[in-house]
């Protein structure tokens, strides 16, 4: 009931004559809906605090129900979603999973993520890790998603999607209230399996956070070659923050 809810009114902010939403290869991401067989981890970049669940509204009515037991299961901020009681149960209960800055890789939300994707389920996940203006430089990505990866029993298909233009309809800072008149497009990507990569790098001794660093690294280019493909970041910067931040030699 309550995904329903936060999916119905996420909706008013699209309907005819407020703002327009556009999807491209929409039709890769439904395919992974209907697979209940592999677990799924959808990526993408963050550009309002409400890009979840705007960017869901891809998903028609009918499709919301047919697929709702898949239905995402995102990492949110502790401090801004799980303060109050009230706050708590509503983000809980849409399956939102407190993430605790500052405690790492190995904490309660991580855990439990790990487990639904052991379990074949859909986890979604903003590695940059918090809202990044679409002119500032790409950020690092933090090595969440090189556990979720490393750590499925099951290698997850990873998803890359792309939000352009969302912050043009809620603000990125206060006060905050829904814009109109705006186009918003979300780019789907092409899925991808690390399996290879993680059995290549398992065999080359190195220790857990390299291989979680590697990863990171290889999912991070994928997700930024896409924004550069869509024309949201400039050609180069895939490899350029890669460059700064230098990849593990093996």
């Amino acid at each position: 009931m309550t995904m329903s809810l936060v999916t119905s009114v996420s909706k008013i902010m699209f309907i005819r004559g407020s703002n327009k939403l556009i999807c491209h290869n929409k039709e890769t991401f439904v395919k992974l809906l209907k697979n209940e067989s592999q677990p799924l981890i959808t990526v993408s970049n963050h550009r309002s605090n409400i890009d979840d669940p705007l960017m869901w509204c891809i998903l028609k009515f009918r499709e919301f129900w047919r697929y709702k037991d898949r239905h995402r299961y995102t990492l949110a901020a502790h401090n801004i979603c799980f303060t109050k009681q009230f706050h708590t149960t509503m983000f809980s209960l849409g399956r939102c999973v407190p993430c605790v800055r500052g405690e790492g890789v190995y904490q309660k939300g991580m855990d439990f993520c790990v487990d639904m994707l052991n379990d074949n389920k859909w986890v979604h996940i903003f590695p940059e890790g918090k809202v990044c203006v679409a002119a500032e430089e790409p950020l690092r990505f933090k090595w969440g998603i090189g556990r979720l990866v490393m750590d499925a029993k099951t290698d997850p298909i990873i998803l890359p999607v792309w939000c352009k233009r969302m912050e043009d309809v809620w603000p990125i800072h206060p006060p905050y209230y829904p814009k109109f008149g705006n186009t918003v497009e979300v780019y789907i990507g092409e899925p991808f399996s690390l399996s290879d990569l993680k059995k290549k790098i398992s065999s080359k001794g190195l220790s857990t956070e390299q291989m979680r660093k590697i990863i990171t690294d290889e999912v991070q280019t994928r997700m930024y070659q896409l924004g550069e493909k869509v024309n949201d970041l400039p050609k180069g910067s895939a490899q350029a923050i890669l460059r700064k931040n230098p990849p593990i030699e093996y």
